[in-house]
């Protein structure tokens, strides 16, 4: 008889939710999910003195360097998404969120007191700036610019912990970890969309039965140094914080990595351009855009995931 069947842990700097429907309670499959973001992160995290992600940003330039195959995967992914959107998604943001004060997990260190002003001029790393190498599983870098893998990083290992739970013959779950979500099977589930002005609040619900989904929001992670305000998102192309009217971008892929990657840059743009921009760039993924006044914008394509919005 299938059960409903759920753990709840912390990773990544966040909350991880996981809920599947078995029959088989000899899978011992939330040993195998707690392990998988266990490992992802003391790989990928660059909070991490000892990680792989870590030892590949302090390596010098031109040096061919071998990691381990995980991290080159998701660096693979990454800088595909990053060439793919013109560097508006860049991963060679890791100095730049150290020089503005986001040098540890947030949750560590939810006050920011100081930060380096940074007189280098910004250059937009080009197709050229990481080479790759794969029967090594090695890279080398052609900048000095730190790598951060933080949102796709986490929406990368959903996609792989579902692709986990499949192999083990789980056909109905969800993966929650901080809102970047993979959800899959038969019945529907109910999923709020946070009111990012209101701490524990929906501003939206929708019904889904299956599909990837991933939020970025420009005030969860934000903070203020000297009266200015910064937060965690980064314009590739400038090296900056975006002025945009876009508080939060809720999107829908068939990806939670390119979910993440599109949320993201959803939140550099004007919002009104952002419907136009995933139409055009990502035309099979769909969003659910808040601006500063609380309004919402919906791209026609959210059909395509959803069985019912309620607003």
């Amino acid at each position: 008889m299938d059960e409903k069947q759920s753990i709840t842990f912390n990773g990544m700097g966040t909350t991880i939710k996981v809920e599947v429907i078995s029959s088989n309670q000899s899978l011992n499959w939330e040993k195998h999910i707690q392990t998988w973001f266990t490992t992802f992160e003391s790989i990928c995290s660059r909070f991490r003195h000892d990680s792989e992600l870590t030892r590949l940003n302090q390596a010098p330039v031109s040096n061919v360097i071998v990691i381990h195959p995980i991290l080159y995967d998701i660096l693979q992914v990454a800088f595909q998404y990053a060439i793919q959107t013109e560097f508006y998604f860049n991963p060679f943001v890791g100095s730049i969120l150290k020089n503005i004060g986001y040098a540890q997990p947030f949750q560590k260190q939810k006050v920011l007191h100081e930060y380096q002003e940074n007189e280098n001029v910004y250059r937009i790393p080009s197709s050229k700036s990481l080479s790759f190498f794969p029967k090594l599983k090695a890279v080398m870098k052609h900048t000095n610019e730190e790598i951060d893998l933080g949102g796709i990083g986490k929406g990368w290992s959903v996609d792989k912990a579902y692709q986990l739970l499949k192999e083990l013959g789980i056909n109905n779950g969800l993966i929650d970890a901080g809102g970047d979500m993979f959800i899959w099977g038969d019945s529907s589930k109910r999923i709020g969309v946070a009111n990012p002005f209101a701490e524990n609040e929906d501003i939206a619900q929708f019904v889904i039965f299956s599909g990837a989904v991933a939020t970025s929001n420009i005030l969860y992670r934000s903070w203020n140094i000297r009266g200015q305000t910064f937060h965690h998102i980064i314009n590739g192309r400038t090296g900056k914080n975006p002025k945009s009217d876009v508080v939060q971008a809720t999107v829908f892929a068939d990806h939670v990595s390119q979910a993440e990657v599109i949320a993201k840059i959803l939140c550099m743009l004007p919002s009104h351009e952002g419907i136009q921009w995933i139409k055009k760039h990502f035309p099979k993924s769909a969003c659910i855009i808040v601006n500063k006044h609380g309004q919402l914008l919906i791209s026609s394509s959210i059909s395509r995931y959803i069985e019912r919005l309620v607003i």
